[in-house]
């Protein structure tokens, strides 16, 4: 057995005189059966796997359309509206006092998390 940087190889012909024991034809066949069993279970898993993510996308797409809609929760009907909002934020980032769009009711003071 000779061979290079510390590993050794071994010959053909040594290989070709040693005995391998194998199991009968019948075991040999029964061991395929199972791993043909496990190969079908693994494509059922994977196939549901794919069938899921397919479903999570699509959920996802509805409730990011829905979100958008405005669908997602009831709305209160004394939110600021939305163009006043932006009016708000353009007029604080130019410096000058807000034209209008001023909150109403209990809500206005409140910070995101409540908190008055």
């Amino acid at each position: 057995m000779k061979g290079t940087a510390g590993q050794l190889r071994v010959p053909l012909t040594y290989m070709e005189q040693i005995p391998i024991a194998l199991p009968p034809i019948i075991e040999q066949e029964k061991i395929i059966e199972e791993i043909e069993r496990y190969f079908s279970l693994a494509d059922a898993v994977y196939k549901a796997l794919d069938n899921g993510l397919k479903l999570s996308e699509r959920l996802r797409q509805s409730i990011l359309k829905k979100a958008f809609a405005g669908e997602l929760v009831p709305q209160d009907p004394e939110d600021e509206p939305a163009a006043a909002l932006l009016e708000r934020i353009k007029a604080e980032k130019a410096g000058k006092p807000s034209t209008g769009g001023q909150r109403r009711g209990k809500r206005a003071n409140r910070t995101l998390f409540g908190e008055s």
